[in-house]
């Protein structure tokens, strides 16, 4: 009654979350969308992430996931085999920085990103959050976009995602807010700089999406 909790989800067989999202086939159809998963970590849950996505591809429904691909390549591959396009995101390409923000480093998730590239030959685009002070520096972007023109190749798609606010108020709930995670949001200006930075190594790239 005082609303101090409530509920935000509940529980559903693959075949509910197919019947909910076949409902919209026509919009799908219209706008050449379809569905994506993403979380969370939709390798968290890998069977029922695998049961969804192939009850869509069955069904001639467009499907997608986004991933930080930290997971296990068996695992992965498993779920890969029902994807038609992945956006994988890609936070710090140094190891050790990677692990100081994510608290886990990076060899496994550049490994399974070069393995879906070269070995599935899925479409993939990389997501890049633009979170100044942590990754932001032009050494990590330059970094960046050599491993994907050199690693993988051009046809690599990259988002640049300047950081937001919007979520500051639910991590508030969550967390210590004495020792909450704190910056400010990239300027037009700085995200510029990177999209056309990604340009000169031959990489289409995208500010948002």
């Amino acid at each position: 009654p005082t609303e101090a909790r409530s509920i935000v989800g509940k529980e559903m067989t693959a075949l509910e979350v197919y019947k909910k999202v076949a409902s919209d086939v026509l919009f799908y159809n219209e706008s050449g969308g379809g569905v994506t998963l993403s979380g969370g970590e939709v390798f968290v849950q890998p069977e029922f992430a695998a049961a969804v996505l192939k009850l869509c591809k069955d069904n001639n429904i467009h499907t997608a996931i986004e991933t930080c691909g930290f997971a296990q390549w068996e695992t992965m591959e498993k779920v890969l085999s029902y994807v038609d396009l992945v956006m994988y995101d890609l936070k710090h390409l140094d190891t050790v920085e990677h692990e100081k923000c994510t608290g886990a480093p990076n060899e496994t998730i550049l490994e399974n990103l070069k393995k879906i590239h070269h070995k599935l030959h899925l479409p993939i685009n990389i997501r890049i959050p633009i979170i100044p002070g942590y990754n932001n520096s032009i050494k990590n972007m330059e970094a960046t976009a050599e491993f994907i023109a050199n690693e993988l190749d051009k046809s690599v798609k990259v988002n640049l995602l300047p950081y937001h606010r919007m979520g500051e108020g639910k991590r508030q709930n969550l967390e210590d807010v004495m020792n909450a995670f704190s910056t400010t949001s990239p300027t037009d200006e700085e995200m510029d700089k990177l999209k056309k930075m990604f340009e000169w190594y031959g990489i289409e790239a995208s500010i948002g999406g």
